[in-house]
């Protein structure tokens, strides 16, 4: 199997690996979901990466967790390429725990952590009116938090210590990514006040949780001149389907200033192209807005849509054009399209990889307030 994929002297080096075994099914298993040539290339060099890292940390099969791959996906060398590790390490985590080679995923948290957590989501939703994907991240550091202090014991609120608070935080800290601790810290101190507000916690517990410094939006342009907006538009191939629906994007973002999530959860119900108009459901505006299509916008979206779309059960207006096949774009393939476009721009090479609250990853470079109604681009 190996040779379908790899030069002899490649292939025999896997095969004589000491994970030749589960490296050989990995490599079927990617084979039959139907991967592109390069993409197995890369998922078998990191998965033998992977066996090697393993060895030389003295770990095995029978105790790897997810935190084993983040680990790996977040050592120092890969820096640039950790969000591939990552897919990769996923991809094999799932097939060893398929083949029963590795431990299935922990138990989820207790009941009564997932009480609190949803009485607190409850509260973000109805009270702070957070987007889905936001309340997201702070279930997740919730639920998190209490696992880490309570574990399976019961919850006893005077037991929080500042030392739980520090520690917490630090732990995302220990690999390097300060904005992972940023936004845990921020998610993390959201809970804390709430649980005050509940009267179950003191004002000592939030005031323990680091602050980070912070430069907004320093090193990002506020607004781009008109000969780089059309370079951003250009960079786009437009003889390809991709490069179509990429474009169909970005004029949805720079004409309409939506969103992200707005773009990637469009249907195909919300375009009436005998009216010209577009339709957002209620998002994170919390309503539903029936906004009208430029001429632009309008010519990208049919245009795609009667050429280009792949046949697929999915309703959703913008849909994958690989693997898996047919199905809807996600928010990180939205921002991903427009970031690769934008560092392609002379003078816009540098793009900082923002994951702080909503505001922040809307960077504002992007036409500033002399497009969509004076508001900034939003992706």
């Amino acid at each position: 199997m190996f040779d379908r994929c790899f030069c002899p002297r490649v292939a025999r080096r896997l095969r004589a690996s000491p994970d030749a075994d589960w490296l050989g099914s990995f490599l079927a298993a990617l084979h039959r979901c139907g991967y592109a040539r390069l993409t197995v290339q890369f998922y078998l060099r990191e998965a033998e990466l992977f066996g090697r890292w393993l060895r030389r940390h003295h770990r095995s099969l029978t105790t790897l967790t997810d935190a084993d791959v983040r680990r790996f996906a977040t050592r120092p060398p890969l820096r640039r390429l950790r969000c591939n590790a990552r897919s990769a390490g996923h991809h094999l985590l799932r097939h060893l725990r398929d083949r029963g080679l590795v431990p299935p995923r922990p138990a989820p948290a207790p009941a009564r952590i997932e009480r609190v957590v949803a009485a607190y989501d409850t509260h973000l939703r109805d009270a702070a009116g957070l987007a889905d994907a936001t309340r997201l991240y702070h279930r997740r550091y919730a639920r998190e938090f209490l696992a880490a202090v309570f574990g399976t014991h019961s919850i006893r609120w005077p037991r929080l210590r500042l030392a739980h608070v520090r520690e917490f935080v630090a732990g995302y800290g220990r690999t390097g990514r300060v904005a992972t601790a940023r936004v845990a810290a921020g998610g993390l101190r959201s809970f804390l006040r709430w649980l005050q507000f509940r009267g179950r916690i003191g004002p000592e517990l939030i005031a323990a949780v680091p602050l980070f410094p912070r430069w907004r939006l320093a090193a990002l342009p506020p607004i781009l001149t008109d000969d780089q907006l059309t370079g951003v538009l250009a960079r786009f191939d437009r003889s390809t389907p991709v490069g179509r629906r990429d474009h169909a994007i970005a004029v949805c973002l720079i004409d309409l200033g939506l969103r992200v999530g707005e773009v990637a959860d469009l249907t195909l119900d919300d375009v009436d192209a005998a009216a010209g108009t577009l339709r957002l459901m209620a998002g994170k505006p919390r309503r539903a807005r029936i906004l009208p299509m430029p001429e632009r916008v309008r010519r990208a979206v049919l245009d795609y849509v009667r050429r280009d779309r792949p046949g697929t059960t999915a309703c959703h207006l913008f849909v994958r054009h690989r693997l898996p096949l047919g199905a809807p774009v996600t928010r990180e393939l939205v921002r991903g399209v427009i970031r690769r476009a934008y560092a392609a721009v002379p003078g816009c090479e540098r793009l900082p990889r923002r994951r702080g609250r909503s505001g922040e990853r809307r960077p504002r470079a992007l036409g500033g307030d002399r497009i969509a109604g004076r508001h900034p681009v939003r992706w």
